[in-house]
């Protein structure tokens, strides 16, 4: 186990360590086929190895990453019976379930179309309706949130903090890089290789901080997880 800092929990080595060589991995491919299809359009770059694709290799084992960390979490959940482990398992099924089922992509377009915001300002319209839906996903899980973390002691809300800061992470990736990868492509739309820098750090990053999160709620909650940690100087 790796500890973090501040009693925010702690990392399951194996498991963060082999997350990360697959990631590194699926990175350098798709890294090294961004290149030639940036040089050279003509370059076929297979579907299931370009690591921001869906069900991609890439994609499919942040899905596999996303129930880990949620079985992990569950596990606690039977295990202490606190609301807090439950509600973030719960948060992490709507966050697998958004990114398999691409729930954010067919919302934002239907509510684009719908609300004639795509006649007014064109795609642009579908990044800004991806963050109201994200927005929505996330209210629909703070309530729960707030509540278990009201009953939850100084212990588990340290645990829960540092899970938290792993799933910030991957929402920066997803959301932030990801609009302003958008951003960059409409206004520069004959810079391939700036996207493809976008891309790195949007996909790298979201894959990396999730292979974080997963090591951090198998080795925080799961069942190498202590039930009640050792008191930390604040």
């Amino acid at each position: 186990m790796i500890e973090l800092p501040w009693g925010l929990g702690r990392l399951d080595r194996r498991v963060l360590f082999t997350l990360v060589a697959l990631d590194l991995v699926l990175l350098a491919i798709g890294i090294r086929y961004g290149v030639m299809v940036a040089l050279d359009p003509s370059v076929h770059w297979p579907r299931p190895l370009q690591f921001d694709h869906d069900w991609g290799i890439a994609e499919m084992l942040n899905y596999v990453k996303w129930l880990v960390a949620a079985a992990a979490l569950g596990l606690a959940w039977r295990r202490d019976r606190a609301l807090l482990p439950a509600a973030i398992a719960a948060t992490l099924l709507l966050a697998v379930l958004d990114d398999a089922g691409r729930l954010h992509e067919r919302g934002s377009i239907a509510l684009a179309l719908g609300t004639g915001l795509f006649d007014r300002i064109g795609s642009l319209a579908f990044q800004l309706c991806e963050l109201v839906v994200w927005a929505g996903l996330g209210l629909l899980c703070l309530g729960p949130l707030l509540l278990g973390w009201r009953r939850a002691d100084v212990g588990l809300r340290r645990r829960a903090a540092g899970l938290g800061l792993f799933f910030g992470g991957v929402a920066l990736c997803a959301m932030g890089i990801d609009t302003l990868h958008v951003l960059v492509g409409l206004a520069w739309p004959d810079q391939p290789l700036l996207g493809g820098l976008f891309m790195v750090a949007e996909g790298g990053g979201e894959n990396l901080f999730l292979s974080l999160m997963t090591a951090q709620a198998v080795g925080s909650f799961g069942r190498g997880g202590l039930s009640a940690p050792a008191p930390v100087r604040p």
